[in-house]
């Protein structure tokens, strides 16, 4: 995959990442359909998926504690 492709892809999981972490989700399904664009096999899917679904789940977890919208009770 040539420089160009990556900047895109990662242009692409970045649009993905922020507006799935808008409402809360880590948006695994949007950086699968990213990577499937560029032809990546499943193998390299899976992982990379997962690993920023976490990632961005996280970070979505951590401002929603910090503005109190978090309910421990609820959960």
């Amino acid at each position: 995959m040539g420089f160009e492709n990556v900047v895109t892809l990662a242009a692409l999981i970045f649009v993905a990442a922020t507006l799935y972490s808008s409402v809360g989700h880590g948006g695994a399904s949007g950086y699968l359909a990213a990577m499937a664009m560029f032809s990546m096999t499943p193998l390299e899917m899976k992982p990379l998926a997962l690993t920023l679904n976490i990632l961005v789940a996280s970070i979505a977890l951590v401002k929603y504690l910090k503005a109190g919208r978090f309910s421990w009770s609820i959960l």
